[in-house]
């Protein structure tokens, strides 16, 4: 993995050094990974110091969630380590968020900033602080840090210290946002993959079509699993860039595969004239309105049949949101795709419900046939 690619998920910064300033536009957030930072609001020449966030915290998230200026600036107290969390992964979650929740969201935000303004106008508990701290600010004019602790001789109290993300949530946030920045670089760096499985006829045995599978193959840590970057695809709206790359990159290898296999004098007789490619769906899929579209004119551009996609979905899948995905494929299937449903059986819908579903294909999840 490259330098540039390293510095869009990993920030360090000197002690002393400004991290961002009050007034500058919010583009991410940050979790701390070592190290110490100090909230300060920046009066003139002064400083204010209002928070200490250390190891296992988050900060910069009002100016992502409520889309506006930084409120405060940040300052390293010690050399530190940050993992950024961009406006995007936000916003990508934020437009999957239940609406009620946006909304709390938004009111705690201004909140928080109104909890800010009795700084913004002066006061005689203020401009007392403002004096007692004018060694701090004066440490800030020449980029150095603030020590919390030094001016315990003044009677000052002492910043408090924010609290930290409990440890197993926060090594959860920044496992899940190391793999999405390492997948967001693997999209533009062809460290991902598609393996293609055979599908069979069983009633003649010749080879009907393909399903595409997407591997990572990571430069440093080799095969990384699909059970482990599918679902945090799915989580941040990546997925939706991965299936229209897997989409493309099938259908282009099924042309290929149909000019080779269906020209050989051995083996056409073996292989269908209605060879498929089958590419996996996830639920935010089906968000993407335009997606259905792309692959109508992808056919046509590769001067493939209209039926030559196979849409794969899982029950689990289908049952997230059963009407919103039912209409949608219906359309797909007024478009000629097909459709497959995957891993039935682990859900909770039964085989009465397969009578409103335009499925083409139904298979069984491994349950019903292993010992």
């Amino acid at each position: 993995m490259n330098d540039q690619t390293m510095v869009t998920m990993t920030r360090r910064f000197k002690e002393g050094e400004w991290i961002f300033r009050e007034g500058d536009q919010g583009d991410c957030a940050y979790l701390v990974e070592q190290g110490e930072v100090l909230v300060v609001l920046e009066r003139g020449a002064q400083m204010i110091p209002l928070l200490i966030h250390a190891e296992g915290a988050l900060f910069g998230e009002m100016s992502i969630i409520g889309n506006l200026p930084r409120s405060a600036s940040v300052i390293a107290q010690t050399d530190c380590t940050l993992k950024m969390i961009s406006r995007d992964q936000v916003d990508r979650r934020l437009d999957q968020a239940d609406p009620i929740l946006r909304v709390f969201m938004s009111v705690l935000i201004g909140h928080l900033r109104k909890s800010l303004e009795q700084y913004n106008e002066p006061s005689d508990e203020s401009i007392s602080l403002n004096e007692k701290l004018k060694r701090a600010a004066d440490l800030a004019v020449q980029g150095k840090s603030y020590d919390a602790h030094q001016d315990q001789e003044t009677g000052d109290k002492q910043v408090r210290r924010a609290d930290p993300i409990p440890p197993a949530i926060f090594e959860r946030a920044l496992h899940s946002i190391t793999i999405e920045n390492e997948l967001e670089a693997a999209l533009t760096s062809g460290q991902l993959a598609l393996f293609y499985q055979p599908i069979l006829e069983a009633r003649t045995g010749r080879l009907a079509g393909f399903e595409a599978l997407m591997r990572w193959i990571h430069p440093e840590r080799g095969m990384i699993s699909p059970a482990i970057f599918i679902p945090i695809a799915e989580r941040s709206g990546q997925i939706v860039q991965m299936t229209r790359w897997a989409i493309n990159e099938a259908c282009q290898e099924l042309v290929s595969l149909r000019d080779s296999l269906l020209s050989s004098v051995d083996l056409a007789e073996h292989v269908s004239e209605q060879l498929f490619m089958s590419v996996n769906f996830s639920s935010r899929d089906f968000l993407d309105n335009n997606l259905m579209d792309h692959v109508h004119h992808l056919l046509k551009s590769l001067e493939l049949p209209s039926n030559s996609v196979k849409i794969e979905i899982t029950e689990s899948v289908l049952m997230s949101s059963p009407r919103k995905i039912q209409e949608v494929l219906n359309q797909c299937r007024q478009q000629g795709a097909s459709i497959s449903i995957d891993d039935f059986g682990t859900g909770y819908s039964g085989l009465s419900y397969l009578q409103n579903l335009p499925a083409d294909t139904l298979k069984l999840d491994q349950a019903f046939i292993r010992p």
